[in-house]
């Protein structure tokens, strides 16, 4: 249950950091988050970085490449 407090405060964070909500929820969210701790903000900056990395095209060579489809059965 922690780690979903957690993983929601970060999504949250996440998302006001990246200018999805207006500047009164974003300073509303600000002081939730902090409250829930080093956890959160880990976790906010894990994702922060991923999708800062994943805009930038650094993991579009490992995406995996679709399943032949099968020859239907006759």
């Amino acid at each position: 249950m922690k780690f979903f407090v957690h993983a929601l405060g970060a999504w949250f964070a996440a998302g006001a950091a990246s200018g999805r909500y207006s500047r009164p929820a974003t300073i509303g969210i600000a002081m939730l988050v902090a409250r829930l701790g080093t956890p959160t903000l880990a976790l906010m900056l894990g994702s922060l970085i991923y999708k800062k990395l994943r805009s930038e095209g650094a993991f579009e060579r490992l995406q995996t490449v679709p399943a032949r489809r099968r020859a239907p059965r006759a």
